[in-house]
C-alpha cells in the first residue's frame, strides 16, 4: 500500500467539511435551535414580562371586586324588594281591618325643633331678603314723597310776571307781600303764600329761548290750571295772544278808569308805593290780567275755582288801587325795595 501525501488529506478533509456546511444534518440544527433556548433574556423583553403579569393580576382583582360589589347591590336591592313587599302586604292587611298595629309599618311624626328669637328672626330675612330689600325702596320712595309734600311751601295762588320790566322782575318778596293782604289760607296749610313766576317776555324771546327757555316756561305755564293772574305789558300780550287768552275784564268792571280791554292797568295807581317804592312810575302798558277759565292738561273746574280766587283777590286790588294821574319820571328812589 502506497502512503499518501499529507496536502493530499487536508485537502479531501476541507472539501468534507465544506459539504457538511453547505448541507448541515438534523443533529446540527437541533444544536443551534438548543444554544438559542439558553441564550439569556433582554431586559426590555424582561420589562414587558412584568407588566404583562402586573395588568392580568390588576384584571384579576377588579374582576373580584366588581363581582363583589354585584352580589352586594344584589343582595341590597332583593331585601329592599322584599322589604317593600312585606310593607304593602301589611299596610293591605291595615286597610281591611285584620290587624289593628304593624310591627313594620309606624306612623312617622314630626319632630318640631324650636328655633332661638335671633335664629328665628335670622331665618326670616334669609328667606325674605329681595322682598325686603324692594320694600325698603320703595318705603324710601313714598317717605321722600310725603316728606317734600308736607313740607314743601304750597301757594295760595300764583302770579306770572310777563313784562320785562326790571324794576317788577326784581320785587318778588314785595309783590308776594303784597298780594298776601288780599287772599285767604286757600290749602289749610296754617300759612299764606302767594308764588311769583317770572318769565319775561320779550321781542327776542324766541331768540333768547335757547339761552334762558322762558319760551318753555310760559308755554308749560299756559297749559296748565294753576297759575292765573299775570301781569304783563304790551308785548307779553302780544306773544300770548292776550285777546284769546286773557278775560275781557272791562265786560266785568265796565266804571274803572284803570281797565280797559283784558287789563287793570296800574300806572296812574300807587301801585309801587304799595310794594315799597316811591317815586317810580311804570310803563304805560304794564297792567294785570286773568287767564280764561278753559280745559288745558288739568280740568276746566279746577282752572275755573283757582280764577274765582284769583278774581276776587282782582277785585280787593282794585279797591285798594284807585285812579291817581300821575306823570313819566325818572326819580328810582326806593323806601323799602330794591331797584
Amino acid at each position: 500500500m502506497s502512503a499518501v501525501h499529507p496536502l493530499i488529506m487536508i485537502k479531501k478533509r476541507g472539501a468534507v467539511m465544506s459539504n457538511e456546511e453547505k448541507h448541515p444534518t438534523a443533529e446540527n440544527v437541533s444544536k443551534e435551535k438548543g444554544d438559542k433556548k439558553n441564550k439569556p433574556k433582554s431586559f426590555l423583553e424582561t420589562v414587558r414580562e412584568i407588566d404583562e403579569k402586573e395588568r392580568k393580576r390588576e384584571e384579576e382583582i377588579e374582576e373580584k371586586r366588581r363581582q363583589i360589589l354585584d352580589n352586594r347591590r344584589k343582595k341590597e336591592r332583593e331585601a329592599y324588594d322584599k322589604k317593600i313587599y312585606q310593607e304593602r302586604i301589611e299596610l293591605m292587611r291595615l286597610k281591611q281591618g285584620i290587624i289593628d298595629e304593624s310591627e313594620t309599618i309606624h306612623e312617622e311624626k314630626d319632630i318640631k325643633t324650636k328655633n332661638s328669637l335671633w335664629k328665628r328672626i335670622g331665618n326670616f330675612f334669609y328667606h325674605n331678603k329681595w322682598w325686603l330689600v324692594i320694600t325698603v325702596f320703595i318705603t324710601a320712595i313714598f317717605g321722600y314723597m310725603a316728606f317734600d309734600y308736607f313740607t314743601a311751601i304750597h301757594p295760595d295762588m300764583i302770579v306770572m310776571v310777563l313784562t320785562d320790566d326790571q324794576t317788577l322782575q326784581s320785587t318778588n318778596d314785595y309783590l308776594s307781600n303784597y298780594f298776601e293782604q288780599f287772599i285767604d289760607d286757600i290749602n289749610n296749610d296754617g300759612r299764606i303764600h302767594v308764588e311769583i313766576y317770572n318769565i319775561p317776555v320779550d321781542d327776542n324771546i324766541s331768540v333768547s329761548e335757547y339761552y334762558n327757555g322762558n319760551m318753555t316756561k310760559l308755554s308749560s305755564q299756559f297749559q296748565m290750571a294753576d297759575a292765573i293772574m299775570v301781569i304783563t305789558d304790551a308785548v307779553a300780550n302780544k306773544t300770548i295772544l292776550a285777546d284769546d287768552t286773557l278775560v275781557n275784564l272791562e265786560e266785568i268792571f265796565p266804571d274803572n278808569k284803570n281797565v280797559r280791554n283784558t287789563g287793570f292797568y296800574i300806572r296812574n295807581t300807587d301801585f309801587m308805593e304799595k310794594v315799597g317804592y316811591t317815586g317810580v312810575v311804570l310803563d304805560r302798558d304794564i297792567c294785570i290780567g286773568l287767564r280764561k277759565p278753559v280745559k288745558t292738561m288739568d280740568s276746566k273746574a279746577e282752572m275755573q275755582e283757582n280764577y274765582d280766587i284769583a278774581l276776587s283777590v282782582l277785585k280787593k286790588i282794585m279797591d285798594d288801587l284807585p285812579y291817581v294821574q300821575k306823570n313819566r319820571t325818572f326819580d328810582t328812589k326806593a323806601e323799602g325795595g330794591m331797584q
